[in-house]
């Protein structure tokens, strides 16, 4: 029997600002003293080439992808630019400081667009470059990834997908397996499961350090930079507009409650705050919270017998996740998910936690991994993990499941003005940020570097820009933000819809 509906609205409210008292992460337990109440200079800068809002993993992929140095371009010029990166809370408080801390590409789930996978893959692989390059003590580990299945007909899908990317994608498919024997299930932790696809491609980290490893490095590495970086912690974008609407070359007022900044060029990477900026995607990305928790490991999982993969839990209505830290800094199970227990779509305020859904994570995973612990006492009483930290963020659901990529068609920006606005995103990641946020990045940077040469015509609104970032990052067509990719969006199911539809099926199935 489905669950009862409530009323679904007719267009979305456009998303509110972050929360001023998040609940507390556990990512956030080893805060940078740099960027903590960071601000570049005491005043706000009035003018910029280029304003980014956001820090997380994408405004931080933009920022690194402009400045520094060794970053491809079209003609091979590349001219010095001053960016501007405002920020509502803390660096890094939103939801890549707050995610499951796991990086799984999925290559499995768009067997008809092999692009796609390979370019999570790429990311990865970019990822983890950069990580070993640098140097950056974030605990990445790369490790097999496990896609539990617990569902006949997700199995049956996966079946098919893999059948498929045989003919799409034969060079993917050969990373993939599907596991269905229970033997095997046992092995992988998951005897609960009905199968799982298992790739080598995963791993787990701190997303925050990561971040802000570079983010310290472009405030700190003043000549490895093209021009100049200032962050602006505690600065909430308020709006944006344009100087004036009947010329092409003006520039963007950015509003905020300590000032307004002029910029050339503006880059939304607000995920799941995106409508609030620009009200006109409220059905377009639809804020979603979720919930995480670190939890001390039971003695089953303490020592050798750790987990050694990188698990998602799939099934109707399930959508879980699951790393666990390395032994000698705590041995952590970084367990998330639980959405169907609490509200989560529409919500913006992750200050609250939500007690069914904690609880649900506590216990899940002694039934999930097959743990020994599992029996209950004399009493009745389930056993439950013991929670370090519990904490909710705030993601951001595409409409047509892919992010939004590129520049802001003018029917969609503040304002009337031609095609050439300055007005870019990179948003909307339905919680697969990590294998996606870098190279859209990337692809955004390289967008905006090369509507800010002056040596060549700009038609920042056409194909041209697009190709370039399909060319060098591989970023592919269905994330490329467009206004038919919009309409075609606006004329499916609401991500209201696709989720109480989900959450249908798994009233049916615990029936």
């Amino acid at each position: 029997m489905s669950r009862e509906h409530p009323d679904l609205p007719g267009q979305s409210k456009p998303a509110g600002l972050p929360s001023e008292h998040s609940t507390k992460s556990f990512w956030h337990t080893e805060p940078s003293a740099l960027l903590l109440g960071h601000r570049s200079t005491r005043q706000l800068p009035k003018h910029a080439d280029v304003v980014i809002v956001g820090s997380g993993i994408t405004g931080t992929s933009i920022a690194h992808h402009l400045l520094s140095k060794n970053q491809p371009t079209v003609n091979g010029e590349k001219r010095n630019l001053d960016v501007v990166m405002l920020e509502a809370r803390e660096a890094c408080w939103g939801a890549t400081g707050r995610n499951g801390g796991h990086c799984q590409p999925l290559l499995f789930e768009t067997p008809h667009d092999p692009t796609i996978g390979h370019f999570e893959l790429a990311n990865f692989h970019a990822l983890q470059s950069l990580i070993k390059d640098d140097e950056i003590d974030c605990e990445f580990h790369a490790q097999p990834g496990v896609r539990a299945v617990y569902s006949d007909h997700h199995l049956k899908e996966a079946e098919e997908a893999l059948s498929i990317m045989t003919d799409t994608a034969p060079e993917l498919r050969l990373m993939m397996r599907l596991v269905t024997d229970p033997g095997q299930l046992e092995e992988y932790r998951i005897p609960t499961a009905k199968g799982a696809v298992v790739t080598e491609i995963a791993a787990r980290l701190w997303p925050y350090k990561l971040v802000t490893h570079i983010l310290e490095k472009l405030l700190t590495s003043t000549s490895d930079i093209a021009g100049s970086f200032n962050l602006q912690t505690l600065t909430p974008t308020t709006g944006i507009s344009r100087e004036s609407s009947d010329s092409a070359s003006s520039h963007w007022i950015v509003r905020t409650e300590r000032g307004d900044i002029s910029a050339r060029n503006v880059i939304l990477a607000t995920n799941g705050y995106t409508s609030h900026l620009l009200p006109s995607f409220s059905d377009l990305i639809v804020p979603c919270r979720g919930q995480m928790s670190a939890l001390h490991p039971l003695d089953s999982l303490k020592g050798d017998r750790r987990l050694k993969t990188s698990l998602g839990f799939l099934g109707d209505g399930l959508d879980d996740y699951l790393i666990q830290r390395p032994n000698d800094r705590g041995g952590h199970m970084m367990f998330g998910g639980g959405r169907q227990h609490g509200p989560s779509i529409g919500v913006t305020d992750d200050s609250i936690l939500d007690h069914k859904t904690a609880k649900y994570l506590r216990r899940r995973l002694v039934e999930a991994l097959g743990l020994p612990e599992g029996h209950a006492d004399e009493k009745g009483t389930e056993t439950e993990f013991t929670a370090a930290n519990e904490w909710t963020g705030i993601m951001g659901f595409s409409r047509d499941n892919h992010p939004f990529v590129g520049p802001v068609p003018a029917a969609h920006a503040p304002g009337n003005h031609g095609p050439n606005d300055g007005l870019y995103m990179a948003a909307g990641f339905t919680g697969h940020g990590m294998p996606n946020t870098w190279l859209c990045g990337a692809s955004v940077a390289l967008m905006v570097r090369e509507a800010l040469d002056e040596g060549k015509p700009k038609n920042t609104s056409s194909d041209q820009v697009f190709q370039c970032a399909k060319e060098i990052y591989g970023l592919p067509e269905a994330y490329w933000l467009t206004e038919e990719r919009l309409k075609k969006a606006m004329s499916g199911l609401s991500v209201e819809e696709q989720e109480w539809a989900e959450m249908d099926k798994a009233a049916v199935s615990s029936t």
